[in-house]
C-alpha cells in the first residue's frame, strides 16, 4: 500500500474515531446502574431511561421535539422541493442569487438567525409554536433544497418533454414523471431536515416558551441547573437511537447508496 493510501486511511480512521467515540461513550454510559458518571460502567441497567420517561418535562420535551421535527421537515421539504423545481433548469445571475438565498441558513450562525427571528416575531406578534416551526423549517430547508436540486439536475429533461408531448400538463408531468423519479432525493432531504430540526438548539433558545420546550433546550437546562448527567446521557441515547431507526427504515425503502448519490 502506498504512503498516500496509508495517510488517507489513517485520516479516515481518525475522523471516524473523533465522531463515533464520543457518541459511543454517551450511549454506553446511558446504561450505567451507578448514580454518577463512570466509564466504562460496572454493569448495565435501564434505570436512567426509566428516569427519563418518569420526568414529565423530559418526556414532554421529547414528544414535542418529535412533533416539531416531523412538521418542520415536511414544510422544509415542500419549500425546498418547490425551490429546486423552479431553479433546476434556470441559469444566470438571478438563479444564482436565489440559490444563495435558499442555502443562506447554512452560512449564517443559527444563533444569529434565532435572534433575528425573535425580533421579527415580536414586531409582528407571531405566536410561539408557529414561529418555532417556521424557524426549524428554515434551518432544514437548505438540505431538502440541495438534495432535490441534485436529483433534478441528474434527471433527463427528455423524459418530461416526452410526457408533455403526449398531452400531460405541467402538474401531471410533475406528479406522474418528475416526482416519482426524484423521490429518493426528496426523501433524503426530508431525513436530513428532520435530523437537523430534532437536534436544533441555538435557534430554539430564543423561540421556545413555557410548555413548548424542545428536548435540546430541556437537556441544556437540566444539565446546567437541575440534575444527573446520566439522565442527559439517556436522553442523548434516545435521540441517537431514533435517528438510527429512521436511517435504517429509509435504507429499507430507498437504500443508503441512492441517498448518497442523490446528494
Amino acid at each position: 500500500m502506498s504512503v498516500a493510501r496509508l495517510a488517507r486511511a489513517a485520516a479516515i480512521t481518525v475522523a471516524y474515531v473523533l465522531i463515533v467515540a464520543p457518541i459511543a461513550v454517551v450511549v454506553v454510559t446511558a446504561f450505567s446502574p451507578t448514580d454518577f458518571f463512570v466509564f466504562p460502567p460496572p454493569g448495565l441497567s435501564l434505570r436512567w431511561f426509566v428516569e427519563f420517561f418518569r420526568l414529565d418535562n423530559m418526556r414532554g420535551a421529547f414528544l414535542f421535539s418529535l412533533e416539531v421535527a416531523l412538521i418542520a421537515a415536511t414544510v422544509a421539504s415542500v419549500l425546498g422541493t418547490a425551490g429546486a423545481l423552479f431553479l433546476a433548469r434556470r441559469r444566470g445571475a438571478f438563479a444564482t442569487v436565489l440559490q444563495g438565498l435558499f442555502l443562506a441558513p447554512l452560512v449564517f450562525p443559527t444563533i444569529i438567525l434565532g435572534l433575528a427571528l425573535l425580533l421579527l416575531y415580536k414586531s409582528v406578534g407571531m405566536p410561539v409554536l408557529p414561529g418555532l416551526l417556521f424557524a426549524h423549517a428554515v434551518v432544514g430547508m437548505p438540505y431538502s433544497f440541495r438534495t432535490t436540486l441534485a436529483g433534478l439536475q441528474g434527471l433527463d429533461p427528455a423524459l418530461e418533454e416526452a410526457g408533455q408531448s403526449l398531452g400531460a400538463g405541467p402538474l401531471r408531468t410533475l406528479a406522474l414523471i418528475t416526482l416519482p423519479l426524484i423521490w429518493p432525493s426528496v426523501l433524503s432531504g426530508w431525513l436530513f431536515a428532520f435530523i437537523v430540526s430534532f437536534g436544533e438548539l441555538n435557534t430554539a433558545l430564543f423561540l421556545t416558551g413555557p410548555g413548548q420546550t424542545t428536548l435540546p433546550i430541556e437537556i441544556f437546562s437540566y444539565l446546567q441547573f437541575q440534575g444527573s448527567q446520566l439522565v442527559i446521557a439517556a436522553a442523548s441515547a434516545l435521540q441517537v437511537g431514533l435517528i438510527i431507526l429512521m436511517v435504517a427504515g429509509i435504507e429499507r425503502i430507498v437504500g443508503i447508496a441512492r441517498i448518497v448519490r442523490a446528494r
